[in-house]
């Protein structure tokens, strides 16, 4: 993996341009809305935290930097509905952000997050996951969608 940047620290600077969006760009903004804010949330750590024990369940990597050390590929558990939960609970964690700012533009910070996670993280990951587990894995990727 080329970029060795841990992909909170993308959510975190998602975060910023939303903050940056939020105040100098406002478009339209609304009341916070913390009812959809919370559930949010609380589902964003529940499926991390089901994602990292999958994995370590699985006694394989957790390591978005080595992902050739895999040593099982894991489909069950949440896995069966998200290739990437540990990413997609990092975007609910973002689009929780949209509610709790309260501003449309604050949407920009997701679609950074997205393009940069899946550029520099996910692409190069399923590289490296055909390579090491070939069919089994291209079967997962036609069943199981990348984030939700």
């Amino acid at each position: 993996m080329a970029l060795k940047i841990p992909p909170p620290i993308f959510m975190l600077i998602a975060l910023i341009i939303m903050s940056g969006c939020y105040y100098l760009l406002p478009w339209w903004q609304f009341k916070p809305r913390w009812i959809i804010a919370i559930p949010l949330i609380l589902i964003a750590v529940v499926s991390g935290f089901l994602s990292v024990l999958a994995l370590t369940k699985a006694d394989t990597t957790i390591s978005p930097f080595i992902p050739q050390q895999t040593a099982r590929l894991v489909t069950c558990g949440i896995y069966q509905y998200s290739r990437n939960p540990m990413y997609a609970s990092l975007l609910l964690l973002l689009t929780a952000a949209i509610f709790i700012y309260g501003e449309v533009s604050t949407i920009m910070g997701i679609v950074f997050f997205i393009v940069v996670i899946n550029h520099y993280q996910i692409k190069p990951e399923e590289k490296v996951l055909l390579t090491l587990f070939g069919e089994e894995y291209a079967q997962y990727c036609r069943q199981v969608r990348r984030w939700f």
